[in-house]
């Protein structure tokens, strides 16, 4: 009877573990999405000189999608398209890991389940 009940409760934390892991990959951009104050503070992170525009390879460390962020197709990204493209979920942090620190942003990987044993 405890094995069943160990498997049945080892399955549903798998279940469970595959339901997260799947909400967090609806929605990228969601989990992506820095705040109003975090995407300015990455736009003067990456423009220390305040110039009108950040070329492709100067935005690179934080922009996932130059073109996606640059909708006139010049050169270079201004600090409007910068705030559009960063509350559409394409700026991150220099880090890449997508989100501040101190946020959580995934579901932490389950405990590997232990193998069954014979005691009953």
């Amino acid at each position: 009877m405890k094995c069943i009940t160990l498997a049945v409760a080892g399955a549903a934390a798998i279940f469970a573990n595959v339901a997260i892991a799947g909400a967090a990959t609806k929605s990228p951009d969601s989990a992506m999405r820095l705040s109003q104050s975090e995407c300015t503070n990455l736009w003067q992170q990456a423009n220390p000189t305040n110039a009108k525009g950040l070329t492709e390879s100067q935005s690179a460390p934080y922009v996932t999608d130059f073109k996606a962020a640059n909708p006139d197709g010049d050169t270079t990204i201004d600090a409007n398209e910068w705030m559009t493209a960063c509350n559409n979920g394409l700026v991150k942090s220099s880090s890449g890991s997508g989100a501040s620190p101190g946020e959580s942003g995934a579901a932490k990987p389950a405990p590997k389940p232990m193998p069954p044993t014979d005691r009953y």
